[in-house]
């Protein structure tokens, strides 16, 4: 976390006499005097560092020694800065200490001087410097090698283990590492990540954990490992220059370095956030902490990647388009393509002629069996329709936003391709309902399973303790018999399997938010940005349709489909948390 200046705090006082960067261990070298309240620690400083148009934070390993110009008034220092160097010249530094902070002043009397000069000073200075752990940590950087491009970890004196499996590019320059790491006489007391210019320490206690038995079967015999939840996951932000090499760096308690080449990370996409999400099981306070730290900022860098340009779109005309265009309804394809049949063969008795049907196919391996179902579509049905056509997998938020663009009507209806109406009125219900409540900003229908029990009829929200007491979608009523009477009510979110909008509220709203991926509680978030203008969502009981609930997405998709729902999950946590604790009180209050 950045440390910024106190403009209100009183700092103490020190100089810089002077000052070097080394490339070779990656730091800034400065040696001077800080005031005498300066508080000593075994723990790393942090430093802020501030160059002429930026600042840095960084970390710092301060080592003190007695100096007779000063004795009145402070201690000389030597201070080894872990921080990258920039392009710009250092300005000053501003050291934070346990309870106070101190401003070391860089003036035209600091000598700028060379790496080598630098080193055979410091090395003077702490000859005078008490005996320390500090001390000889200081002495052992200012030794060490540079990385030559090849592995260095079985040279130190006790052995530590890292192995990375698979790393992923997250743009623009993260990367996602999946291996073990062993450390049997826990030697390692700082692990980084290094590549070109860029280091970052790698939190331990930020990654997540993965059992991994066949590494304790390997070492147990040789070493006594026996931590089976060896294995991790974990993100590693601003890390990655092109065309540089990264590799790891881990320093003993001792001050020993040593080093692990990283093969180049693979490309990202919806390959990476599938295999990503099918290797954790996390709940209660893990869940949190696993997202917040490795799997949050992950898969959202992958999937800014993911979706990069907008595609090119290709628009499929089939029949004649209505001239006038009262409602838009637009259904995403993916997968399971024949529901469009269906649905076709509903919509051709029960559709006014004003109501235009949009079909976008997210799935590119089906453009040319589409395109011949819509041809025998159009011949049995005469019911006009386009299909919009793109030659990637986007999800369902990007797909919908697709046909948002193209849509003509006043009103726009999105609908699943696994919904089929009951009540032939249903979508005259939800206009005329809109049209005389300017206030209702979303509209939903209730859904029906096909035992004529409820699917949806609104959206609540509740904690789910297990999933990081995080707020989720509830589905009140569902599989019980619907309400008698019933006409239009208010509830605070409807699900998009149908959901109808002004156009233009829809478009002012920008679509649905495709940070979620693929698809769920992009929904939920469209009607918090509607609530969010003071407009209301609602259901009309009267337009009752069947929901096949979630066919329309396939077959099984694996353990990385619930995490997928749980990373949605996650980032609507980020994006609404106050509002949502705010329904859930009034939810509770009622």
């Amino acid at each position: 976390m950045p440390v910024a200046l106190d403009p209100a705090a009183e700092y103490g006082t020190g100089c810089v006499d002077f000052l070097t960067y080394s490339p070779q261990i990656r730091s800034w070298i400065a040696c001077g005097w800080v005031g005498l309240t300066w508080e000593d620690s075994d723990e790393r400083s942090k430093c802020l560092l501030m160059f002429d148009n930026a600042e840095q934070t960084a970390e710092a390993v301060i080592c003190l020694f007695p100096r007779a110009d000063v004795k009145k008034f402070g201690f000389g220092f030597v201070m080894f800065i872990e921080a990258p160097r920039g392009r710009n010249e250092l300005m000053g530094l501003v050291l934070h200490g346990p309870r106070a902070s101190f401003r070391l002043g860089i003036s035209s009397g600091t000598e700028r001087i060379s790496e080598a000069d630098a080193i055979n000073r410091v090395r003077a200075e702490l000859g005078r410097a008490p005996r320390s752990d500090r001390r000889a940590r200081l002495l052992k950087l200012l030794s060490r090698s540079a990385f030559a491009g090849h592995d260095t970890l079985d040279a130190l004196p006790q052995p530590v283990f890292l192995e990375v499996d698979v790393a992923y590019l997250c743009p623009p320059d993260g990367i996602f590492l999946k291996g073990w790491f062993a450390d049997p006489f826990r030697q390692a007391a700082a692990v980084r990540l290094r590549c070109g210019g860029r280091s970052e320490l790698v939190e331990r206690d930020h990654w997540i954990e993965i059992s991994r038995p066949d590494v304790v079967a390997a070492l147990l015999k040789t070493t006594g490992f026996s931590n089976e939840r060896c294995g991790f996951a974990t993100f590693v932000p601003n890390i990655y220059a092109p065309g540089e090499t990264c590799y790891f760096e881990v320093e003993t308690w001792e001050g020993e370095i040593g080093f692990k080449k990283l093969q180049p990370p693979r490309a990202g996409g919806t390959p990476a956030i599938k295999n990503i999400l099918a290797e954790f099981d996390l709940r209660y306070e893990a869940l949190s902490h696993g997202f917040d730290h490795v799997i949050g900022p992950a898969v959202a860098a992958l999937d800014v990647g993911r979706l990069g340009s907008p595609p090119n779109v290709t628009e499929l005309v089939f029949g004649e388009p209505p001239d006038s265009v009262r409602c838009s309804i637009i259904v995403p394809l993916y997968g399971r393509i024949d529901f469009m049949e269906y649905q076709l063969a509903f919509f051709e008795r029960t559709l006014a002629s004003d109501v235009e049907l949009i079909y976008v196919l997210d799935d590119p391996t089906l453009i040319r069996a589409v395109g011949g179902l819509a041809s025998s579509c159009l011949a049995r049905f005469r019911r006009p329709f386009r299909v919009l056509t793109y030659k990637t997998n986007l999800g369902y938020a990007p797909a919908n936003n697709i046909g948002l663009r193209f849509a003509r009507g006043e009103y726009v209806c999105f609908l699943n391709s696994d919904i089929f109406p009951k009540e032939p009125r249903w979508l005259e219900f939800m206009l005329a309902t809109a049209a005389a409540d300017p206030a209702i900003g979303v509209l939903g229908a209730l859904l029906l399973f096909e035992d004529e029990s409820v699917q949806h009829e609104g959206m609540s929200f509740e904690h789910l303790p297990e999933f990081g007491n995080w707020i989720f979608c509830n589905h009140p009523r569902k599989g019980l018999a619907p309400r008698e009477g019933e006409t239009v009510s208010r509830v605070p979110a409807v699900t998009g399997a149908c959901m109808l909008l002004r156009t233009e509220l829809a478009r002012a709203l920008g679509g649905f938010d495709e940070g979620y991926v693929i698809g769920d509680f992009e929904d939920a978030d469209l009607c918090l940005k509607a609530a969010a203008r003071g407009l209301a969502c609602a259901v009309d009981h009267r337009a009752q349709l069947y929901h096949l609930e979630r066919q329309s997405q396939g077959g099984y998709q694996g353990s990385w489909r619930q995490n997928l729902t749980l990373y949605n999950a996650w980032r609507f946590q980020q994006l609404w948390r106050p509002t949502l604790e705010a329904i859930v009180r009034q939810g509770v209050a009622r």
